[in-house]
């Protein structure tokens, strides 16, 4: 994996020197171009596309400075028709963008690499026989599938926070219950006593008071 990857960046670093050298010619050209000086807008944008004849950028260019020329011919012969295969690698490059991006920032990555596996997808529409692209494709597959594995343990990790404060919570409920029980129990043990004195003392009080019909029998014995 790291020896394919390498020779991706060797290959990504040569292109993207002859790109600056191609953009320099095209640069060039623009700026002849809205100086309206056509003819040599039109030999930049020629050198251009040396460098690089499937350019569609410069064939684009080139057939519009042959317009403002009066040529209209060589406009009409000049004018770009993207191919498939153009369109293809268009695809894949875009492919590549999304999967580094994905590998560069992880908090985005499933994201970036679901986009990854859309523009390969693409690519091989355009272009089924491209091995390059079927390998990427099949490694953004993987890293997807990865990213989204993170974020189920993750949420799952989460899912049994959840339960154990809900645990904690229903425990702390339950002891305060039964402290409060605890409480009532202890109240009313502590008011039996008195009760019980009160009933006590009513008793004493009923037995030392005699009855009306033990007076009159104690006044009728004196007599």
């Amino acid at each position: 994996m790291k020896k394919t990857l390498s020779l991706i960046l060797l290959l990504s670093l040569g292109v993207a020197v002859s790109a600056q050298a191609d953009r320099h010619k095209l640069r060039d050209g623009n700026r002849h171009y809205k100086k309206e000086k056509y003819d040599q807008a039109e030999v930049s944008y020629r050198r251009a596309l040396e460098r690089d004849s499937l350019d569609y950028r410069g064939q684009f260019n080139l057939a519009n400075t042959l317009y403002r020329q009066k040529k209209y011919a060589d406009a009409v012969r000049q004018t770009p028709e993207i191919s498939d295969k153009q369109r293809a690698h268009a695809f894949h490059n875009k492919g590549n963008s999304f999967l580094k991006a994905g590998m560069e920032n992880r908090e985005q990555g499933m994201q970036q690499f679901q986009q990854a596996v859309n523009a390969y997808q693409e690519a091989l529409k355009l272009d089924p026989k491209n091995n390059d692209t079927r390998y990427n494709l099949a490694y953004a597959r993987r890293l997807l599938q990865q990213a989204q594995q993170q974020q189920q343990q993750g949420g799952g990790g989460q899912n049994n926070q959840n339960q154990d404060q809900q645990k904690q919570q229903q425990q702390q409920g339950q002891n305060q219950n039964q402290d409060q029980k605890q409480q009532n129990q202890q109240n009313q043990q502590g008011q039996s006593p008195q009760d019980q004195n009160q009933k006590d003392g009513q008793q004493r009080d009923t037995q030392k008071k005699p009855s009306k019909m033990d007076q009159r029998k104690q006044d009728a014995e004196r007599l």
